[in-house]
C-alpha cells in the first residue's frame, strides 16, 4: 500500500523540537527548495489517473500486484497542505495537512473511482502544542462540520448514547463506540481518552471516521504534546460494502440485510443491559438511511 514519508519527518520534527539544539552559529544555513502546490482538491469517485493528472508532479503512484493503485502526495516540509473534499453539502476543508492516500480498484470496481479517501494531519501548524489547545482545537472542528451538515454516528452494533454517557463507554467500555462530537470533554477527561479514539459522522451520503493520535512519549499534562489527526471519508457504497467478508464483496447487497438485522440485536441487548444499570440510551438517535438493495 502506499506508504507516506511525512511519518518519517513528523517523528525527526518532534524530535528535534524536544532535543537541545546547537548554537546558531553552528547551524548550517539550509538550501531553498521549491514550494510544492500547497492546495489539493479531490472527491469520492474520481479515477485515479485524472487526479494524478491533475497535480502530476505531487501525486506519487503504487502499483500493487492484487490488481489495485495507491495514489498519495506528501507534505513532508513547510508549508503543510490544504486539502479540498468535495462533495455537496459534505464537502469540507482541512488545513495543515502532512498526507493524503487513495486507492483505486483496477478491476471490477474500477469504474467506482476513490470508494475510500485518507488524510492526515496536525491539529495545528506547530509540530508541539499544549493538551489543552490540542483540546480546544479539534473540538473547534468538529463544531463546524455539525454547524455545516455533518451528524455523529454510532457503529449499528453498540448502543445508543450521547454526550458523557458516551464519553463513559469509551473510557470503561471500548473506544471503538467513538465519542460525541458535540460534548466538549473537560482536560482531565481529555487526557483520559485513550489515543486512537475517534468521531463517527454522516453527511450527504458520505461517511467520515476522524481519529486523534497522541505521541505516546509526550503525555505530561503540564508540557506541550504532539498530535496527528486522521481523516477516512468513505462512500455509501463502500461503507455498507465492508460490512461483508472480502470474498463476499460482490454480493454485499444480497448479504446486507441479514447483517443489519444481527447488529440491530446486538444493539438491543447492550442496550437492555446498561438500561439495567440506569445508564440513559438516546432514544432520538436514528442511524444514517440505507442504500438501494
Amino acid at each position: 500500500m502506499y506508504v507516506p514519508r511525512w511519518f518519517l519527518a513528523l517523528a525527526i520534527g518532534v524530535l528535534e523540537l524536544t532535543a537541545c539544539h546547537p548554537s546558531a552559529a553552528d547551524k548550517p544555513i539550509p538550501k531553498k527548495e521549491p514550494a510544492m502546490s500547497q492546495e489539493v482538491s479531490i472527491k469520492l469517485g474520481e479515477l485515479g489517473p485524472d487526479f494524478a493528472k491533475r497535480y502530476p508532479t505531487v501525486v506519487k503512484v503504487q502499483h500493487q500486484p492484487a490488481g489495485v493503485d495507491f495514489y498519495g502526495i506528501d507534505w513532508d516540509k513547510r508549508p503543510r497542505g490544504v486539502v479540498h473534499f468535495q462533495k455537496g453539502n459534505a464537502s469540507l476543508v482541512i488545513e495543515d495537512v502532512l498526507g493524503i492516500s487513495a486507492m483505486q480498484d483496477l478491476g471490477a470496481l474500477k469504474a467506482e473511482g476513490f470508494s475510500e479517501l485518507n488524510v492526515f494531519a496536525g491539529v495545528t501548524e506547530p509540530d508541539l502544542i499544549s493538551h489543552d489547545e490540542a483540546r480546544l482545537k479539534t473540538y473547534a472542528l468538529l463544531r463546524r462540520l455539525l454547524d455545516t451538515g455533518w451528524k455523529s454516528t454510532i457503529a449499528r452494533s453498540r448502543p445508543r448514547l450521547a454526550g458523557k454517557e458516551r464519553l463513559a463507554y469509551v473510557l470503561n467500555v471500548t473506544n471503538s463506540i467513538d465519542l460525541d462530537p458535540s460534548y466538549l470533554p473537560t482536560f482531565e477527561e481529555w487526557m483520559l481518552i485513550p489515543s486512537h479514539t475517534g468521531w463517527r459522522l454522516y453527511a450527504d451520503r458520505v461517511f467520515m471516521d476522524i481519529n486523534f493520535t497522541r505521541e505516546s512519549t509526550l503525555t505530561d499534562p503540564a508540557k506541550p504534546g504532539s498530535y496527528l489527526l486522521t481523516f477516512k471519508i468513505t462512500s455509501e457504497t463502500e461503507h455498507f460494502r465492508s460490512y461483508v467478508e472480502s470474498e463476499d464483496r460482490p454480493r454485499w447487497k444480497e448479504l446486507l440485510p441479514a447483517i443489519l438485522s444481527k447488529l440491530a440485536a446486538t444493539r438491543a441487548q447492550r442496550e437492555a443491559e446498561l438500561k439495567a444499570k440506569g445508564v440513559t440510551i438516546d432514544e432520538t438517535y436514528q442511524d444514517p438511511p440505507l442504500p438501494k438493495l
